[in-house]
């Protein structure tokens, strides 16, 4: 099942996701799954989220190890913040909420 929410929501509710998605993590890669979905929140190409945000997905965490995290043989489910936004990777689903 995939749900996702297009647009910039600004629900005042920072437990509802604004963007949920489910991933096959060994066909797609964590950090750009990341960078597209804050790009489909600010409704801005991903290349251009570091222009908006004014800051960058390298900034909060290193995208390399996401990657390595969500594919490894240990579940791990990382969370963390960038701008107003709080992103978490709980198995193949990856949800957005406002921090």
């Amino acid at each position: 099942m995939i749900e996702e929410r297009e647009g910039a929501d600004r629900s005042t509710d920072a437990h509802e996701p604004l963007f949920r998605r489910t991933y096959d993590w060994s066909a797609t890669v964590a950090s750009m799954a990341t960078l597209t979905a804050l790009g489909t929140l600010e409704e801005v190409d991903p290349v251009e989220l570091s222009d908006v945000l004014g800051t960058t997905l390298y900034d909060h965490v290193d995208p390399e190890a996401l990657d390595t995290l969500v594919v490894g043989e240990e579940r791990v489910n990382p969370s963390f913040l960038i701008d107003d936004y709080r992103v978490r990777i709980d198995g193949e689903e990856l949800t957005i909420t406002r921090q």
